[in-house]
C-alpha cells in the first residue's frame, strides 16, 4: 500500500516538473513563425478573392453583342458568372473569419508567453512540488493545488498545439491550394479579357463576322471558366473551415473536456 502511495506521489512530481519545464519554455518565438505565415496565406487568398469578386461586378455589365443574318442579339456573361460571384463573396467572409481567428491565436499566445506568467507559474509549480513531498499538506489540498498547476499548463499549452496542428495540416496541403489559387487567377484574367480595350482599332466587317461566328466558343470558355474556378473555390472554402474554424475550436474543446475531467478528479 505504501509502495502504491509513493509510485503516485512519483508520477505526480514528474508530471509537476514537466510543467515546470514547460511554463519556462517560450512559445511565441517557435509557434509565432508559423501563425505568421498562416495569416499571409490567408491574407494572400483573400485579396485574389477580393481582386476575382471586382472583376466579376464589372464583368457582369458587359455585353457581347452579335448579328447573325443581320439580326442583333445581345448576350450578357453575367448569368454565366452569377454564381461563381455569389460563392467568392461567401468565401471572402469565411476567410475574414479565419483572419479573425489567427489575430484572436495571435492574442491568446502572446498573453500565455509573458514572462512574469511563465515564471510565476514555474514557481507555483515548484513550490507545489515541495509541499507535496514535504508530505503536510491534507490530501485533498496536494490534489486541488496540483489539479491547478495542470489545468493552468493544459491552457497555455493548446494555443500553441492548435497552431501547430492547423498549419501542418496546412503544409500537408500546400499542393492542392496552389493548383486551386492558379485557377482563381486564370479565371480572374479570363474575365478581365471580357472588357472591352479602349484603344482598340475599330473592326473591319470581316473581324467582326470572325468575332460573331466566335461568340458562341467564347461563352463556353467563360462557362467552363467559371466551373473550374467554382470547384477551386468550393476546395479553398472547405481547407480554411477546416483548418482556421473546425481544428481550433476542435482543440479547445477537447482541452475542455480534458480540463473538466480533471477538475472533477
Amino acid at each position: 500500500m505504501k509502495t502504491n502511495y509513493h509510485r503516485s506521489q512519483l508520477i505526480v512530481v514528474v508530471i509537476l516538473l514537466a510543467c515546470v519545464v514547460l511554463a519556462l519554455l517560450p512559445f511565441e518565438s517557435n509557434v509565432g513563425n508559423q501563425l505568421s505565415q498562416m495569416l499571409k496565406v490567408t491574407l494572400t487568398v483573400y485579396a485574389i478573392a477580393r481582386g476575382l469578386n471586382a472583376v466579376i461586378s464589372v464583368a457582369q455589365g458587359t455585353e457581347l453583342s452579335i448579328e447573325p443574318m443581320g439580326v442583333g442579339l445581345t448576350l450578357t456573361p453575367g448569368q454565366i458568372l452569377d454564381p461563381l460571384n455569389d460563392l467568392i463573396e461567401q468565401f471572402s467572409t469565411v476567410l475574414l473569419m479565419a483572419s479573425a481567428s489567427l489575430g484572436i491565436q495571435k492574442i491568446l499566445l502572446s498573453m500565455g508567453d509573458i514572462p512574469i506568467f511563465r515564471w510565476v507559474l514555474a514557481g507555483f509549480a515548484a513550490v507545489v512540488i515541495v509541499l507535496i513531498l514535504w508530505q503536510k499538506l491534507p490530501e485533498r489540498w496536494s490534489a486541488r493545488l496540483f489539479n491547478l498547476v495542470l489545468v493552468i499548463t493544459l491552457l497555455r499549452l493548446a494555443i500553441p498545439l492548435t497552431i501547430l496542428a492547423s498549419n501542418q495540416v496546412q503544409v500537408w496541403l500546400e499542393h492542392d491550394r496552389q493548383d486551386a489559387i492558379a485557377v482563381l487567377q486564370t479565371t480572374q484574367q479570363e474575365v478581365a479579357a471580357l472588357q472591352p480595350d479602349p484603344d482598340e482599332p475599330q473592326r473591319t466587317w470581316y473581324q467582326g463576322f470572325k468575332d460573331n461566328l466566335d461568340v458562341k466558343a467564347r461563352l463556353q470558355d467563360i462557362q467552363q471558366k467559371a466551373e473550374q474556378g467554382i470547384n477551386a473555390a468550393i476546395y479553398l472554402l472547405a481547407e480554411f473551415v477546416l483548418i482556421m474554424l473546425i481544428l481550433p475550436i476542435g482543440f479547445l474543446f477537447f482541452a475542455w473536456r480534458l480540463i473538466n475531467r480533471i477538475t472533477r478528479s
